[in-house]
């Protein structure tokens, strides 16, 4: 179910012509009411209408951040720009942590490539993994449908971004004369869970470069 309403949802993103679902065909209530600073408790609801599992607030204070799972891959949402507005985080971040199996996270110039040609930033963290995130604003408002639409492509868009990354792996260890040698067998990357405190501070790293352009945020 929960697939389906991504799928759904994030085709009606994507195509620039077609308006985003329909208030009476939506799959949450109230999808026309506005959002004007992200709360980890909101978007938790809003994951659990929206069916996915093990959806919970984890954290405590300023590390608190949101973890839910759509078949085997752990999401994460971690909250910023908290101090611009009194009251206030003007933004939330979708996140993914992949571990890059046997292989080293990869290289620079490869989580560029992919930063170039999707709206999703890749950063590496640490000798074998890297993350996959998102920063979604709502200086200003937003409508709950459209905050939902851009989680469900955000997600997609992380499904490209893996299969770019996997194939660019592959490529990379084939060894020479591959056609005369047995298929080479690799653990590809996979999502993993990582800490709250970890999920908070690349969130706000990912949204810093927004504190100073919002304009709302100025008021």
């Amino acid at each position: 179910m929960m697939r389906r309403v991504i799928l759904g949802l994030a085709s009606a993103a994507l195509v620039l012509a077609a308006p985003v679902l329909a208030q009476s065909d939506s799959p949450i209530s109230n999808p026309s009411s506005i959002i004007d600073s992200a709360s980890p408790e909101q978007v938790a609801e809003l994951m659990r209408e929206l069916g996915a599992t093990n959806v919970e607030v984890r954290g405590s204070g300023d590390t608190k951040v949101v973890g839910f799972q759509v078949g085997n891959i752990p999401y994460n949402v971690g909250f910023s720009l908290c101090n611009v507005r009194p009251g206030k985080c003007l933004a939330m971040t979708t996140l993914v942590i992949v571990n890059s199996g046997d292989q080293p996270a990869p290289a620079l110039d490869a989580l560029n490539t992919v930063n170039g040609s999707m709206f999703v930033t890749l950063v590496r963290l640490d000798a074998n993994r890297f993350a996959v995130g998102r920063v979604h604003l709502v200086d200003g408002g937003v409508t709950k449908k459209n905050l939902v639409v851009n989680i469900a492509s955000f997600m997609l868009t992380f499904d490209e971004a893996m299969k770019l990354l996997s194939n660019q792996v592959v490529a990379g260890v084939q060894p020479r004369g591959v056609y005369l040698s047995a298929p080479v067998r690799r653990t590809m990357p996979r999502p993993v869970h990582a800490t709250p405190a970890e999920i908070a501070h690349i969130a706000k790293a990912m949204s810093a470069k927004f504190a100073t352009t919002l304009p709302y945020a100025r008021r």
